[in-house]
């Protein structure tokens, strides 16, 4: 059976299989899918769950991810719960498979634009509320530089100088890209993170907060936050940056919303500048070569254009910096 082949009935038998007293299971309807995972919200005599495929191996890092993504919902973290999961599921032609149970919602990208301009404020800084409260959730250091936990780094720049390696080697097999901005990039970046190394403090972080990754309840108010197929230990200050290159831009309201939230509950990061510099620079060379790779030329030329920004401005020309008065 191949991943296209996979029905939502697969799914179900799946999740009983998994979860043998939420049997029998049956399909409610599908979730929006994502690049990596197909999900289904299924009905069972636990109540309402959702059933999650992953496209590809989970490997040894994505069931760590999902232990991970437990254990901050065990420190009450605003998350879905997660029932079980499994590195290979016969009933799913052998995908990792996911139960969660359901939380009942609408994701912020659907629902903003039905709500008044101050219950938006409020869905922004409820989420940096929940973002401060996942940072503060207790770590052993910074994971390794390949799946971000298990084996623990003793510092940021230990983490970013094997990430620029692991690129280095990684854009050797990558087509039609900028080769001496990529290499001034990552020199760049393995320079700055030498600098602020003494400064980062690792948090676990959720790496992937934009819109559709936040759900809210009917009512318009913020309820969890979705999609912890990133989470890793790191420096926070990386999970600042999509929300500043995809929620933000032309919002500064928002953004200052997100900020106060954030401080509501937790301390603003210390050398913010300096640790966004790097964090940018991270998440930059990283997106271009994965949106090279994919043939997503729209957001391969976004990445390009911001790096040639970073790398000009000696990192000084981060995500944030637009939206300064935020922070």
């Amino acid at each position: 059976m191949t991943t296209s082949k996979i029905t939502a009935e697969d799914v179900a038998a799946g999740v009983a299989e998994l979860v043998p007293d939420a049997a029998p299971v049956e399909v409610v309807r599908p979730l929006r899918r994502g690049r990596s995972h197909a999900s289904w919200v299924l009905e069972s005599s636990r109540g309402w769950l959702v059933g999650k495929v992953f496209l590809g191996p989970a490997g040894t890092a994505g069931l760590e991810r999902l232990a991970e993504h437990r254990r901050v919902w065990q420190h009450g973290i605003a998350v879905p719960p997660v029932l079980a999961f499994t590195e290979s599921c016969a009933s799913v032609a052998d995908r990792p498979l996911a139960v969660f149970e359901y939380v009942p919602g609408v994701d912020a990208e659907e629902a903003l634009p039905t709500l008044e301009p101050a219950a938006v404020l409020e869905v922004m800084r409820a989420t940096g509320t929940a973002l401060a409260a996942l940072h503060q959730v207790p770590v052993e250091g910074f994971g390794d530089a390949a799946s971000g936990l298990g084996t623990v780094s003793a510092t940021w720049n230990t983490v970013v100088t094997s990430r620029v390696e692991a690129l280095r080697d990684a854009y050797r097999f990558v087509e039609d890209f900028p080769a001496a901005l990529v290499k001034t990039g990552l020199d760049l970046l393995d320079s700055l993170a030498e600098e602020v190394s003494p400064v980062a403090r690792p948090a676990v972080a959720h790496l992937d907060v934009y819109l559709p990754n936040i759900l809210l309840d009917d009512e318009g108010l913020f309820r969890v936050l979705l999609d912890l197929e990133h989470v890793r230990w790191v420096d926070p200050a990386m999970d600042f940056v999509k929300p500043a290159m995809w929620m933000f831009p032309d919002q500064q309201s928002w953004a200052e919303a997100f900020a106060d939230g954030y401080r509501a509950a937790g301390p603003w990061p210390a050398c913010w500048s300096e640790r966004m510099a790097v964090a940018t620079g991270l998440e930059l060379l990283t997106g271009v070569k994965y949106w090279t790779q994919v043939a997503d030329h729209a957001m391969r030329e976004d990445y390009l254009r911001r790096l040639r920004a970073w790398v000009r401005s000696d990192g000084a020309d981060h995500v944030w910096s637009a939206i300064s008065s935020a922070t």
